[in-house]
């Protein structure tokens, strides 16, 4: 690579690289919110506490072209899990099974997990792109191919983009404290 990055690892795998003075761990998740989850937290445990946070980079599809337009890149200011809890023929309530994926800091994780990604940013000494779209990012398990989906998707939960690893990424991290 011309940045002198290793060789991707397997799905699931993580490689150390050297660059910019800085010691990165460079995982490939795979595919999906199970996946990325999995992953995540399995290179987190294996570092043992030595990861100062997680970057999650990937592709996603937006919600509003406008801002955030073919190329941009989209600050997740909150992973949303619209596929979580009671499926009924009104959508899905998240609560409605009673049970939260997780506890953090005391407070119940169902469907939306809040972020800071310009603090987690400056916490890790790194920085945003000054072009960075700020929004909501949308974790889903198929990606929404229909506008009736995208219809009903935008109304529940506003969201800036739609991809398939967030949530799952971002809750693994938190779990561990990063």
């Amino acid at each position: 690579s011309p940045l002198g990055a290793p060789a991707p690892p397997q799905p699931g795998r993580a490689t150390s690289w050297r660059r910019g003075g800085r010691d990165w761990l460079v995982l490939v998740t795979g595919v999906g919110p199970v996946a990325a989850a999995m992953a995540v937290g399995r290179a987190i445990g294996e570092t043992r506490g030595e990861l100062a946070g997680v970057v999650n980079r990937g592709i996603c599809g937006s919600f509003d072209l406008a801002a955030a337009p073919l190329g941009a890149v989209a600050a997740t200011t909150a992973a949303l899990f619209p596929e979580y809890g009671l499926r009924g023929d009104n959508g899905v309530d998240a609560r409605g099974i009673a049970f939260p994926q997780a506890v953090i800091d005391g407070c119940d994780v169902y469907d939306r997990l809040d972020l800071d990604p310009a603090g987690a940013a400056a916490a890790m000494g790194l920085a945003l792109p000054a072009q960075a779209v700020a929004g909501a990012g949308l974790t889903v398990a198929g990606v929404t191919a229909s506008p009736a989906r995208e219809a009903a998707l935008r109304a529940a939960y506003a969201p800036l983009s739609e991809a398939m690893e967030g949530f799952g990424a971002a809750l693994a991290a938190a779990c561990a404290g990063l």
